[in-house]
């Protein structure tokens, strides 16, 4: 069965809607009540959300407390963004706006003053560029501007918006001025669907430019394939590639092992120039019920920490330097860059990487895919390259 959104990602999307139906619905509660008695202590109920309804129980009345403030106490809350994880920022979103449109926005000089403060965090920051959005529109596209390289993803996003914007308006009039406006917010560009707009407006100009140089996609693999997957059984099966690398936390390409009709080895697989995808039915002549072991070398010029992503139509696992960092038993839920994303963290020099990519038996024509894309970025997505 086809499953469209993760566990984590479907709980996330249903206990965000659920605290805040509750707490619209709940009676008003003072600062003071049930446990919350300041407003740092409110705050601190929210950072403290996590999957699954954890901690729900203190920061639904705690977001009630919070939506009563005075509007200049929304830097207080935005400072609670720090650290947080996705469902965190949710909350945090919501009560500021929520204080914004009960009780009026906060003072726009305000709001400058904090995004200009580098030492706040990157989410309350581009919190506050939203907000002086709605007040001064005119005022943010001047700020916005600056932040191609902003520390804030959130800002950053918004500038590369602003410079596809512009490069498109000026195409047919300055095609020179729009190619340097692209290649900019090619070079600012964290999200993906950003990155792959830019790729086509320079593709469409004459532009030298591909989806698997933009995202820095590791294109060059060895694999080995077919094992055992019928039933789907080769997904906690652990296979000798996976058992050679857990204990040596490397892989012998010149070993030969007992696949699912006999015996494979190793042999150089490549993603494609233009998408930089790997695709493995055509590698191993559309085998179904499979498994397949991708494997490459990462060269890192320091320790530093890092993210791995994959787009995968199907179920998965990836191991960096024998450590398994991602695990995700989906098929056929479709296949985007940067579909999966694990923080890992690199050491200097050589970086070991071990993909474990199943094929199931559906003989639909949407099912016959068996691909993916992986690539290694800083914690902000921008692509790292190998560096021998």
């Amino acid at each position: 069965m086809m499953r469209m959104l993760s566990k984590f990602t479907s709980a996330r999307l249903l206990t965000v809607h659920v605290a805040w139906l509750t707490a619209a619905i709940s009676p008003s509660i003072s600062l003071s009540a049930r446990g919350a008695d300041t407003i740092d202590d409110a705050v601190k109920a929210i950072q403290a959300v996590g999957t699954e309804g954890a901690g729900f129980d203190k920061a639904i009345p705690a977001a009630q407390q919070l939506q009563k403030l005075a509007p200049t106490e929304i830097p207080r809350i935005l400072d609670g963004a720090i650290d947080a994880n996705p469902i965190v920022a949710n909350w945090i979103r919501g009560i500021v706006f929520g204080i914004a449109e009960k009780s009026g926005a906060p003072p726009v000089e305000a709001m400058k003053a904090y995004v200009g403060d580098l030492s706040k965090n990157p989410v309350g920051r581009g919190l506050a560029m939203e907000l002086i959005r709605q007040q001064d529109p005119d005022l943010a596209q001047t700020m916005i501007e600056q932040g191609l390289n902003d520390s804030s993803l959130a800002i950053r996003e918004m500038a590369v918006e602003q410079a596809i914007v512009a490069a498109a308006a000026i195409e047919k009039s300055d095609a020179a001025g729009a190619i340097q406006r692209y290649r900019a917010a090619l070079d600012a560009a964290r999200h993906p669907r950003q990155l792959a707009r830019v790729v086509e407006a320079l593709t469409k100009l004459g532009e030298t430019v591909s989806t698997s140089e933009a995202f820095a996609l590791i294109t060059k693999w060895q694999s080995v394939a077919p094992f055992d997957n019928v039933g789907g059984v080769g997904f906690d099966s652990t296979y000798p590639p996976e058992q050679q690398f857990a204990a040596t936390k490397s892989i012998n390409l010149s070993d030969t092992y007992p696949g699912k009709a006999g015996n494979v080895q190793w042999q150089a697989v490549e993603g494609s120039a233009t998408e930089g995808k790997v695709d493995l039915a055509a590698a191993f002549n559309k085998e179904k019920g499979a498994v397949a072991y991708l494997y490459a070398e990462f060269h890192s010029p320091n320790d530093q920490p890092a993210q791995a992503r994959l787009g995968c139509t199907n179920a998965n696992k990836v191991w960096l330097n024998g450590k398994e960092v991602m695990s995700n038993e989906v098929y056929h839920s479709g296949n985007m860059i940067d579909q999966y994303i694990a923080p890992v963290e690199l050491k200097q020099g050589v970086n070991r990487i071990l993909l474990k990519i199943c094929q199931n038996e559906q003989e639909e024509p949407w099912a016959q895919e068996w691909d993916f894309q992986f690539r290694l970025t800083d914690p902000t997505g921008k692509g790292l390259t190998s560096q021998p």
